[in-house]
């Protein structure tokens, strides 16, 4: 009896304590819907770039009581914010391809079943739509489940597709807004995500950090209508912003006028480049990868259709497509593309469990179908400038990328006919057999670009461009132009100066940033000499002769041209006297100081100090005598004979051979 009692007592002490918290007719509260902020992957991206693919904002929202069966499911308009200009496509003004997803469709793994349906894809209400609950929160935004009749925004009634796609519209220069999306709360069972693709912004506005914390771009979120829907965590690091590449001229050359530059191909862009000599690829440009992402394909499809083989550790491409573009079209996949989330195209890429087809967006009012499509792969731009009239340009049709480490080839890029800013469709140049292009020149102006058709991702890459230069020497009409420096820009392409969001501007697209660099110069052909003593005074006389040798059994070209003498001594010396006419090949400019010579030049009675000829051809050479007045350098009393020394640095070798160097 004694434990009896106990135990009545301790069963009325719980239901006393039961009664306390819980009150007859009292029902667990449910919490309140809310969302917290997620970047998807911020990826790095290129501080050149002005339509710069950032990385997915994704919303995971819980709580709150879900829309009961056929009642519609409460809107919102969720707007993200960059910290930047927003220059995601313009599809059909306001609307953008800025999309936002409900609930993963189509993603590889337990939605991969679900297919994208895009909300009024007819336009009726202007890309609102309203949808009606399931009553549990799940089934919501899958376009498989049954429809149930509701009253559309414009009081017509309606069906519920169930869309699970909804298309942004431009709002501000950095805003996109996606208006009346219907967010049907959870409840406790289950997670509502939401993503938000395809936002592009302008990473060039905001430059490459100074310091060690690199810059960023940074997105905000704020989702605000019929119901208060509080979000964790607003602010996020969609992307980190980085050099994409580096530009440099290897080798950059000094050209002579009179000598053929492949002379051959320059006449006849079918020929070969010659070999020796100034022939040859002179120079090359070399292109640096910034970060291991910042060469792109246009789209998956490219990629895989060009897939190599490989060699050692080499890629070996063969015939190189340009297909046209698959789906892109898993949520929350990293294609490493220039285009973003695409379904524009009915045979997806399969990733992961993503087997079947997916339906598309091609058809949709508003220019959904353009959503996530770029117009190219990187581009690669060589803007010559400066070039000399008569110079010509060749460079190859086809370059490798390769490991900036082990010099390996692991992608490549084909040179692409576009207009003056790297834009246009793809269009591979045509080369001769050897695979040379001329460059197009306008005025001494042209580029050559290079789209990538491949490139490894996982590999910091370089391309290196060799570079031809042709010419033929026609000294007479002084062409080509001397003394011009020829300059070089690198850079992303196309370049651009739209720094906002638009309907026609390419994507992707580049800030003009290119600092020239020197490539090459044409020096007009000529040979310095010193002759470092001569005299006319104490009795003394100098004569000189200089050769031109031009003409010789090597296959020279014979070149002609004037002689300038200039004077120089501690008094007052006599002006500078030039040839009255050009000295040809094989003949001599032969005088004394005391009474000239031949070519008009003139005497300079009484002159002491040195002399410093300059001729206009390349191969000069003299030879100085000073003895007694009137004598002859065989005569007695003659005091001494020298060859004159040439100032230039050593140029062409004319007979191909090397041997000593004999000093004087």
């Amino acid at each position: 009896m004694a434990d009896f009692r106990k135990w009545f007592l301790a069963f009325a002490v719980v239901a006393l304590i039961t009664g306390l918290a819980l009150p007859a007719g009292a029902q667990i509260i449910t919490p309140a819907l809310q969302c917290v902020a997620n970047a998807g992957v911020p990826p790095t991206v290129r501080a050149e770039g002005l339509t710069e693919l950032v990385g997915d904002l994704v919303l995971n929202c819980n709580g709150g009581t879900p829309t009961p069966v056929g009642q519609t499911v409460p809107q919102a308009n969720v707007t993200i914010f960059l910290s930047t200009n927003i220059t995601s496509r313009i599809t059909a003004s306001p609307f953008t391809e800025a999309l936002l997803l409900m609930d993963e469709p189509h993603a590889a793994g337990v939605t991969a079943a679900v297919p994208l349906l895009a909300c009024d894809p007819a336009n009726v209400n202007n890309g609102v739509c309203a949808i009606t609950g399931t009553g549990s929160g799940v089934g919501v935004y899958n376009p498989t489940n049954p429809i149930v009749n509701l009253v559309q925004p414009n009081g017509t009634l309606g069906t519920s597709p169930r869309p699970n796609a909804f298309q942004g519209r431009f709002s501000g220069v950095n805003q996109v807004t996606f208006f009346g999306v219907p967010i049907d709360p959870p409840g406790t069972t289950t997670t509502r995500i939401i993503r938000i693709t395809n936002i592009r912004g302008n990473a060039n506005q905001l430059g490459v950090s100074s310091t060690l914390v690199p810059t960023q771009i940074t997105a905000f979120v704020s989702i605000t209508g019929s119901t208060s829907v509080p979000v964790n965590n607003p602010q996020q690091t969609v992307a980190f912003v980085q050099r994409g590449l580096v530009g440099s001229v290897r080798s950059a050359v000094n050209f002579i006028q009179c000598n053929d530059a492949n002379g051959s191909i320059a006449g006849n862009p079918a020929n070969a480049l010659g070999s020796g000599g100034q022939n040859g690829q002179q120079f090359s440009v070399r292109i640096d990868e910034g970060f291991g992402t910042a060469f792109k394909v246009k789209n998956i499809q490219t990629q895989l259709s060009n897939t190599p083989t490989f060699s050692g550790g080499t890629a070996v491409f063969g015939a190189l497509t340009y297909p046209a573009d698959a789906a892109q079209d898993n949520p929350g996949a990293i294609y490493n593309t220039e285009s973003g989330f695409l379904a524009n195209n009915v045979t997806p890429i399969p990733l992961g469990n993503l087997l079947a087809p997916n339906g598309t967006f091609n058809g949709v009012a508003r220019g959904m179908g353009a959503s996530g499509v770029a117009n190219a792969g990187t581009r690669l731009l060589l803007a010559f400038n400066s070039v000399a009239t008569g110079a010509q340009i060749f460079v190859p049709t086809r370059v490798s990328l390769t490991n900036q480490l082990g010099g390996l080839a692991t992608g490549v890029a084909v040179l692409t006919s576009t207009d003056a800013n790297g834009n246009g469709g793809f269009s591979p140049a045509a080369g001769n057999s050897a695979g040379l292009a001329a460059v197009s020149l306008v005025n001494g102006a042209g580029v050559a670009v290079y789209e990538v058709l491949y490139s490894d991702p996982f590999q910091v890459e370089r391309v290196n461009v060799p570079v031809a230069v042709a010419f033929v020497a026609n000294v007479g009409n002084n062409l080509p132009a001397p003394g011009v420096q020829s300059t070089l820009g690198v850079s992303f392409a196309p370049i651009s100066n739209v720094g906002t969001a638009s309907e026609t501007a390419p994507i992707p697209r580049f800030a003009p940033s290119a600092t020239p660099l020197n490539d090459f110069i044409i020096n007009k052909c000529s040979c310095n000499l010193l002759f470092p003593f001569v005299s006319n005074q104490q009795g003394y006389d100098t004569g000189v002769a200089i050769a031109n040798t031009s003409v010789d059994p090597f296959g020279t070209t014979p070149q002609t041209g004037t002689v300038t003498l200039n004077y120089y001594s501690g008094g007052t010396p006599p002006p500078a006297q030039t040839t009255n006419a050009p000295v040809p090949g094989g003949q001599q400019l032969l005088f004394t100081l005391s009474g000239g010579g031949n070519f008009g030049i003139a005497a300079t009675p009484g002159f002491q100090g040195y002399i410093i000829a300059q001729s206009q051809f390349q191969y000069c050479h003299a030879f100085a005598y000073i003895s007694a007045q009137g004598a002859l350098p065989t005569s007695n009393g003659a005091s001494i004979g020298y060859i004159a020394l040439v100032m230039d640095n050593g140029g062409i070798i004319r007979t191909g051979q090397f041997s000593e160097v004999l000093g004087h």
